[in-house]
This record gives structure tokens, sequence and C-alpha cells, in this order.
């Protein structure tokens, strides 16, 4: 297991893969075994922009990018699947050709790859490059040595075993780290666990590099060093100091609705009646982290408590105190969530 400190070692300018893990996937081709490049991200480009004025393209009803997917021509929501022809001219201001991709998704790493290993056979999986039965076909094929290299999503991470794949290299190992949710290292080390562990699982050794612009984070130290004991004593002292699970609990509270005011102002009416008790924390009313779907405004509240603490009958006998949602208002109640979206 080897960090890729691309601060130092990162590639050319519009390009993706490292050069030490070019060098890598080329020693894996030339011994006849299978290499796999790993991004978390559908599609070719998580933003498309106009460099003329500036204008980001983002889905009409959530709080979102489109993505480009260019093997269709489209730009698309991943939260709602609004799709729309990827345009030629600017919509803000009717420049021609002036759009242009921002970051790499699965799409743009499969073309970059053509260019760097012409000779290889390619396969890209991804959930959105067929139904169940074409993408059990492709890993039927890749398990006959068949494809050289794979160039996959979450979909390769675990379940498979593929005697020829010798290589692995994950091209954004910080992606997971971004968000702002509790879980988000425990998710991270995971995933980095079960995709690297696809290298090396019959007679020939395995590699895997984890490109990174932070290779002294936890997680990745963890991951490099083989040491999950120590990820698991680090993660779990920073949630005992957190008052976070285990040791603690968590409720979310999400208010929405066509408007955000009335979203809001609902929202601010629950805090006002919220029963106080002991070692009870609340937090909000905010903005949910994707503050719209749907055309819906989504406001968080969020409550923490004691690991014996009753949190579904707190909140139950909370919400009894309020007054009842009308119109479109609508209140989503979520104990010990697993997303925080």
């Amino acid at each position: 297991m080897t960090a890729i400190d691309m601060r130092a070692d990162g590639p050319d300018k519009g390009q993706w893969i490292a050069p030490k893990l070019a060098r890598e996937v080329f020693g894996a081709l030339d011994r006849g075994e299978q290499a796999l490049l790993f991004l978390n991200r559908r599609g070719y480009a998580p933003l498309t922009l106009c460099r003329a004025c500036g204008h980001q393209y983002q889905c009409p009803d959530c709080t979102s990018w489109l993505v480009e997917h260019r093997f269709r021509g489209t730009l698309m929501c991943h939260h709602c699947g609004f799709e729309m022809r990827r345009p030629e001219t600017c919509g803000e201001c009717g420049a021609e050709q002036s759009l242009v991709p921002i970051g790499p998704g699965i799409e743009r790493v499969a073309e970059e790859a053509a260019e760097r290993f012409p000779a290889a056979r390619r396969v890209i999986l991804s959930s959105d490059m067929g139904g169940h039965a074409a993408l059990r076909e492709r890993f039927a094929e890749i398990e006959r040595g068949e494809f050289d290299l794979i160039i996959g999503t979450q979909l390769v991470a675990k379940g498979h075993h593929f005697e020829k794949l010798t290589v692995v290299g994950v091209l954004d190992a910080d992606l997971g780290l971004a968000h702002g949710d509790p879980r988000a290292a425990e998710k991270t080390f995971q995933l980095l666990t079960q995709v690297t562990g696809r290298a090396g699982r019959a007679a020939k050794a395995g590699k895997a590099f984890l490109q990174t612009y932070h290779p002294d984070h936890t997680v990745i130290a963890a991951m490099v060093k083989g040491d999950t004991e120590a990820f698991y004593a680090h993660e779990l002292e920073v949630r005992r100091a957190g008052g976070l699970p285990p040791f603690g609990r968590l409720a979310a509270l999400i208010v929405s609705a066509s408007e955000h005011e009335v979203a809001f102002g609902y929202a601010r009416q629950l805090l006002s009646v919220a029963p106080q008790a002991e070692g009870l924390k609340l937090f909000g009313p905010a903005d949910a982290p994707v503050a719209m779907v749907r055309g819906r405004h989504r406001v968080r509240l969020l409550v923490q408590s004691g690991k014996d603490f009753d949190l579904s009958g707190y909140v139950r006998f909370w919400l009894s105190l309020a007054e009842k949602p009308r119109g479109n208002l609508k209140v989503q109640v979520d104990i010990d969530p697993m997303s925080f979206y």
C-alpha cells in the first residue's frame, strides 16, 4: 500500500493519473496482469462551467451541480434524475464553445486511460453503464481475463475475485472525507479497504496506490501502515470527545416545503417548543447539506443525546407539542441517521 502525494508527485494539468501509478499500470500490463483504476464518481465531470461568464450548470430542482455524461451527451442530476442535452452555447451569456468540464468522473478517467494505455483491453464499470445482466456479463469477462484494465466506481469495490488483478489505483482517496458526515472517515476507510483488497487475491502479490492531497490524514496513514487498530482507536477517541455514536445518539428532523421561508419558519417553530432535557443538545435550524431536492427546500434540526436516552420517545413527545404541518409541509424524522445529506 502506497500513498502518492498529489502535491509533490501529481500528474500534469488536465490529467488525473499520477506518473508513479501510470508506471505501475504499465508494469502490470507488460506482465499480462490486470489493473484497476478506481474513482467513486459517475459520469465525465461533476461540474460544467462557462469559461466566458463563469456560469455553472445546476439542477433547477436540487442544490446539486449537473454531472456531464459525455457518452450520452447529457447533463444530469444524480439526486432527482433531471436531464438535459449538453448545450453548445452557454445558456447564460450565449458564448459558443465556452463550456468546460471541471474535475474528473469515471468517463474522463477512461478517456485518459485510452490515451495512456492504448493497447490495453479496457472496460468501464459503473451503475449507469447498463443493466444487471450486462454488468454480470462484464464481471464474468473480467474473471476470464478478457480485459486488462478495469476502470470502475464503487460497483467494483467488493464481492469480486479477479485472479489476474495485481494493481489497484485509487485516483481520489480523499473524496469521501470532504462530506460533513460524522461517519465520513469510517465510510472512507471501509471503501478504501474494500477496493484495495481486490489486488493480489490469488497467487501473485498485489499493490495498491492511494492518490491523496492529505497523506497524513488518519485514514490514509492507517491504510498505508495496514493498521486497522490505529484507525479504530483514533476514531473512537474522536467520537467519545464529541459524544457521537456509539457514545451518544443523534436524531435528524428534516423539514421540507416548496418555499424556503415556509420550511425555515416551521423549523423555528419546532425549536421553540422543544422540551428541555438533561444532557440534550439541539442544533439548528439550518439548511441541510443538500438544501433542495426535487424542488423542495430542506431545513434540518439535529438532536444529540446520551447513549441511554429514549430519543425516539423524546421526538414523538416533541412533535406532539407542535402545530401539525399543513399544506405541503413535511417533517422527516431519522433516528440514529446513517446519512447526513
